[in-house]
């Protein structure tokens, strides 16, 4: 089928069929339904940053570039002669253009100047939902350029954001300020629900809010992922999966992210990098000055990591406010491994809530470590609230641990899995006698071995 492309360039359409898939395919529908029910049911260590990482994770987008590409007259698509937006009224005619078809597959889009989108209800840049989906699927540059007072919604809410939908697409030094994007599923600040997608050296200022699967900078991410990227202001979900970044994660990753100035609120599963998580991994990212705040499966960088997710060389500074299963790092873990995560601040929860993991029931914690203040009710440790599975290893807390019942300056409640090595040398403060102690509260059959504990101890 021929479709009329912007500016009047004539290109086939491959309409992709966007799917969730997870080991196997499943609809993105389920996996929402399916990380809802979950959450309502339930570096400073020297941390060998790589060269202008930091830097580059705070920085925010800009900068400008001589001669953007051909004339709208000429322009052929190709990476040296890009379709060129200029002004409001182009990316409107892109927008119209993508949602009537035309998916820009192997194509190249760039902006020549900042465009203020101020007094536009704005219609998301390609679809997904019940009716099928209209993805955009080529280059998107945004040069350094900026687009200001996106205001997107509406009518719209599902897949919503600057683009609606991104299948096997790639987002790249594009800055969205002074956002509001408002929506009920998949909703996100550049993106709304991607696939096999690249968003790269973009930045995000404003509000996002919606329902389920809500991202400061994308909803829904099925493979690809974000590199380079960062939001400040403030996300809120209603339901399940809410992250500062992203909200819902599968088979995807999170590389040297920066989250600043933020706030993140939502119910179940809610992260200040990426709020639910399948598979994936979040590398060398940030989060600084923020407050991260839910009900069930709060965390400092994941909310909750279901099938196996990676949390590598990450540093959280800011406070995580939650009932159950509230962590530094991540609210609960069910497989995976965090390596070289260093967190600052404060953790509240009443019923499992530690350092690192609120709770931990499979997978590896390696080289983690805390001097967060913990405050709980139940299950309050360290590094972790209660474990039941997995792995803890040479990780140490230096932060003050205060709570009720089984508390202790390394892990809450060991009811099974294994902790080796590490110390407290944090004040444990617990108000039941005989279930506080300097390295674990409460012990079940879970294996500890080589731990220890300088720090004071008072039982009240």
């Amino acid at each position: 089928m021929r479709q009329t492309g912007l500016f009047g360039e004539s290109t086939n359409f491959v309409q992709g069929e966007c799917t969730y898939v997870n080991k196997s395919d499943r609809s993105l529908a389920g996996v929402i339904l399916g990380i809802f029910a979950v959450s309502l049911i339930s570096l400073s260590w020297s941390l060998s940053w790589p060269a202008g990482a930091e830097a580059a994770t705070k920085r925010v987008v800009k900068g400008r570039v001589g001669r953007a590409g051909a004339s709208s007259a000429t322009a052929s698509g190709a990476a040296k002669n890009p379709y060129v937006i200029r002004t409001a009224s182009d990316l409107a005619a892109f927008a119209r253009a993508v949602n009537n078809g035309n998916s820009y597959a192997g194509k190249h889009v760039k902006l020549a100047g900042d465009i203020d989108l101020s007094g536009t209800a704005w219609t998301p840049i390609g679809t997904s939902g019940s009716g099928g989906t209209k993805a955009f699927m080529g280059t998107f540059d945004g040069a350094g350029y900026t687009i200001w007072n996106l205001r997107a919604g509406g009518a719209a809410r599902s897949s919503v954001g600057l683009f609606g939908a991104l299948e096997g697409a790639t987002v790249v030094r594009l800055s969205l300020q002074s956002i509001e994007v408002t929506g009920e599923t998949n909703v996100g600040g550049i993106a709304g629900f991607m696939k096999k997608s690249l968003l790269k050296d973009c930045s995000v200022s404003g509000t996002v809010s919606g329902v389920s699967s809500v991202g400061g900078i994308a909803g829904s991410a099925l493979s690809g992922g974000l590199e380079n990227c960062s939001f400040s202001g403030t996300v809120k979900g209603r339901d399940a999966a809410t992250g500062g970044l992203v909200g819902t994660m599968d088979q995807a990753a999170v590389r040297a992210a920066f989250l600043n100035g933020a706030t993140v609120e939502g119910r179940g599963d809610v992260g200040g990098i990426v709020g639910g998580i399948l598979s994936g991994s979040i590398i060398y990212c940030r989060a600084e000055g923020v407050t991260i705040r839910g009900e069930q499966n709060v965390g400092g960088l994941a909310g909750n990591i279901l099938d196996g997710g990676d949390v590598v060389r990450t540093v959280f500074k800011g406070q995580v406010i939650g009932e159950v299963s509230v962590g530094g790092a991540v609210g609960r873990m069910m497989d995976g491994t965090l390596s070289q995560c260093d967190i600052e601040g404060s953790v509240q929860g009443k019923l499992n809530a530690g350092g690192i993991a609120g709770e931990f029931a499979g997978g590896q914690m390696e080289t983690c470590k805390s001097s967060a203040s913990i405050y709980g009710g139940i299950n309050v440790g360290g590094l972790a609230g209660y474990v039941y599975g997995g792995n803890l290893n040479r990780s140490v807390n230096s932060g003050t641990i205060k709570g009720g019942e089984a508390v202790g300056g390394l892990v809450g409640n060991l009811d099974r899995g294994t902790l080796s090595g590490g110390e407290n040398t944090g004040s444990v403060i617990g108000y039941m006698h005989n279930s506080s102690g300097g390295v674990v509260g409460v012990r079940g059959p879970g294996s500890l071995s080589e731990a220890g504990n300088v720090g004071q101890v008072i039982r009240r």
